[in-house]
């Protein structure tokens, strides 16, 4: 549930200037800022669904790595959209390691989400509901090495798609960040027996040079069990 910018290693100096300059120079990052959100991601998150029609109004929305609140700003904002609803229950739920500073009218879960003891205080909080969408911009902390980092990633978006399957309502929707690999490839493969449509977009707030792109679940299915 770390992203890769959450930690700067010893040893990493040059390359975190060149990180440091590149935030500096980038007109996404000064757009997040003008509007006030908490990084540029949430920008991606608004054109996944100005395009696909994610989060709609009253929504109950699960953010998996959610630190540091950018998805979150999001989901709230259009779930909570001209909602003029009594029910007072959170719409969302933001599930992190990192502790970060919450919105109102979110639900924060800091810890491990594959714990049973996390899941219990998601569930708490669902109060009997299932999750319209589950969002993953989780990433590891990257190490440069190709392989191993889209292995690490693979694993962060089977664990997330394991929530979807406990938490989502037949017809929800999934998104999770995957990385241009065999293991993307494998991931899109291991979604297609749970949606109806499984797509991959890569939004334009993007860093070009980025290999992240998203892999999209549209209409949750429980697949069928096997003849036995």
């Amino acid at each position: 549930m770390l992203r890769h910018f959450s930690t700067i290693r010893k040893g990493k100096s040059v390359s975190s200037a060149r990180w440091l300059a590149r935030q500096q120079n980038d007109h996404i990052v000064k757009q997040a800022k003008r509007e006030g959100l908490r990084s540029r991601a949430a920008i991606k998150l608004r054109e996944l669904n100005a395009k696909f029609k994610l989060i709609r109004k009253g929504n109950v929305v699960i953010d998996l790595g959610a630190a540091p609140g950018g998805w979150t700003q999001i989901a709230i904002e259009e779930c909570s959209k001209n909602d003029s609803s009594s029910d007072k229950r959170v719409n969302v739920i933001a599930v992190d390691i990192l502790p970060f500073d919450a919105f109102p009218g979110v639900g924060v879960v800091i810890g491990d989400f594959r714990r049973p003891d996390i899941r219990e205080k998601i569930t708490e909080l669902m109060d009997g509901r299932q999750a319209d969408v589950v969002l993953s911009d989780m990433a590891p902390s990257f190490s440069g090495v190709a392989f191993r980092d889209s292995e690490e990633q693979l694993r962060l978006c089977q664990n997330a798609l394991r929530m979807a399957q406990l938490y989502l309502k037949p017809g929800g929707k999934f998104v999770a960040k995957i990385l241009r690999s065999p293991a993307g490839d494998q991931f899109r493969a291991e979604m297609k027996p749970f949606f109806n449509e499984v797509k991959t977009f890569k939004p334009d707030s993007s860093r070009q040079e980025s290999v992240e792109i998203f892999a999209i679940g549209l209409g949750f299915q429980k697949p069928p069990s096997p003849e036995k």
